[in-house]
């Protein structure tokens, strides 16, 4: 199945211009940076923007139902170059939303955080190499339709995409992706817990997949994966853990990690964290990793100072430790 996003894109752009309002005041933009330090007190020590976004979005009196979003990214891990992440948009009704565009599928916990709300400075890497395209741009092209209850204990999305990301644009795909997740929330006095799962099944041809499959590897079959994730909030402690599984023609990568922070009050957070990913390279280190941080919110989360140690715990002894301290800073 192909999707005709052309078309797609043609209506939507159509409906929103046709609306007679004043587009540069009902659009909001925003954007922030985080800088970062980092060495292991040895052989390397780094300096790096690790990102710097801007995106611009309507506001709600832009239309009733439609809305639109842009965002592009700068950071040393590209290379110094400007990257397209988000473009795409919304159609609301009170309990649906259709997506249209280029963004994340609905999977998983960590992706649905914004990078500048998680307490940790990274996401883990489970999360990032077993995300459907975790590793292919994390973002893919198509539609995606969201529900919720009146009340959001119940939360779905479904979508259908291209199914290889966005750092390629295929021309003659022979290939798609099937993304769905529901999460139930439950509200227990002033504190929320939710319990969700996610699948994904992807048509894959000639797929590079890095930090799954060895890079010689290009993937033609069924690729399956699963999630299963749960979160606990309160005002004092937060807690949340996932598991993620891959399929590739019954060849299997998989890793889960569990994260914590302690808030002390409103400035002081502690942070910590335990990981766990193993994949289908032979070469690599699938040992666990450690976090244990710390972040000082000056001006809430949009100025934030956060000091990380990384490291893998291995026969009882301490490798391939990281230590970091990021600023983390707003426009807006």
């Amino acid at each position: 199945m192909k999707i005709k996003l052309s078309l797609l894109f043609v209506l939507c752009s159509s409906l929103l211009m046709a609306q007679e309002n004043n587009f540069s005041s009902k659009t909001d933009w925003n954007g922030y940076t985080q800088l970062r330090a980092s060495t292991n007190f040895d052989t390397n020590t780094t300096f790096m923007l690790r990102r710097l976004k801007f995106w611009l979005k309507s506001k709600p009196e832009f239309s009733r139902h439609w809305s639109y979003k842009v965002q592009v990214l700068f950071t040393s891990w590209m290379q110094e170059k400007f990257f397209l992440q988000d473009a795409k948009i919304v159609y609301k009704t009170a309990y649906f939303s259709f997506n249209f565009g280029q963004f994340i599928p609905a999977y998983s916990l960590e992706w649905t955080q914004p990078d500048y709300l998680i307490p940790s400075i990274e996401r883990a890497i489970a999360v990032n190499a077993l995300h459907p395209n975790g590793s292919l741009g994390v973002r893919d092209i198509g539609v995606q339709a969201d529900f919720h209850t009146k009340n959001k204990s119940i939360e779905t999305h479904i979508g259908i995409f291209n199914g290889y990301g966005i750092k390629e644009y295929r021309f003659n795909n022979k290939g798609f992706m099937i993304t769905q997740k529901m999460a139930f929330n439950v509200h227990l006095f002033k504190n929320n817990l939710q319990i969700a799962y996610s699948l994904q099944y992807r048509n894959a041809y000639q797929l590079n997949i890095p930090h799954v499959l060895p890079d010689s590897i290009l993937f033609t079959g069924t690729d399956f994966r699963y999630n299963l994730y749960v979160m606990y909030k309160s005002k004092v402690f937060d807690i949340q853990a996932e598991y993620l599984n891959a399929d590739f023609d019954k060849k299997q990568a998989n890793g889960y990690y569990i994260l914590s922070d302690i808030n002390i009050n409103k400035k002081n957070q502690i942070v910590l964290s335990y990981e766990d990913y193993n994949d289908l390279i032979s070469s690599t280190n699938d040992f666990p990793y450690c976090r244990l941080g710390y972040n000082y919110y000056i001006n809430d989360y949009k100025l934030k100072l956060s000091i990380d140690n990384y490291f893998q715990i291995h026969q009882k002894t301490i490798e391939k430790y990281i230590a970091s301290i990021q600023l983390q800073m707003f426009f807006k």
